[in-house]
């Protein structure tokens, strides 16, 4: 199961994660009509520094510089269904190696027009391969 971290103005405003298996989310954030979605994904050599930092186990550290999975970003907002489902909306297909710099993605969404909530990570089993990312999604 991943770590959640930092959940920044009770999952309103930003939420992280540290990804070592499938089917791992971020909480949800709210983002409002008029803001941007944000996400971060880091793989790689800088995940090893962040976990120095926030200072999680070494097992998870030794695996921390490789990662291979796809990451989802999912939406849901009633009015698109009256059961508020999440809904798929962009997804990243991400392999990195342990010699690698690591990498880090910062996607920005356009604008909403109305309030909706957002999170990411990995869907289904088939889409982790293995390894640890850190996600961060927010807004602006």
């Amino acid at each position: 199961m991943g770590t959640e971290i930092a959940v920044i103005g009770n999952g309103d405003k930003a939420a992280q994660l540290f990804v070592t298996s499938d089917t791992e989310w971020t909480s949800a954030i709210v983002v409002q009509g008029h803001q941007r979605v944000n996400v971060g994904i880091v793989v790689g050599d800088q995940i090893s520094d962040i976990l120095s930092a926030a200072t999680f186990s070494a097992a998870i550290s030794a695996t921390a510089s490789v990662f291979s999975g796809t990451v989802t970003l999912q939406r849901r907002m009633p009015e698109e269904d009256a059961s508020y489902h999440w809904r798929d909306v962009a997804s990243w297909t991400i392999n990195s190696s342990g010699g690698g710099a690591g990498g880090s993605e910062n996607i920005t969404a356009s604008p909403e027009p109305e309030s909706a909530q957002y999170r990411c990570g990995i869907k289904a089993a088939a889409d982790y391969t293995g390894g640890v990312t850190h996600l961060r999604v927010g807004t602006s």
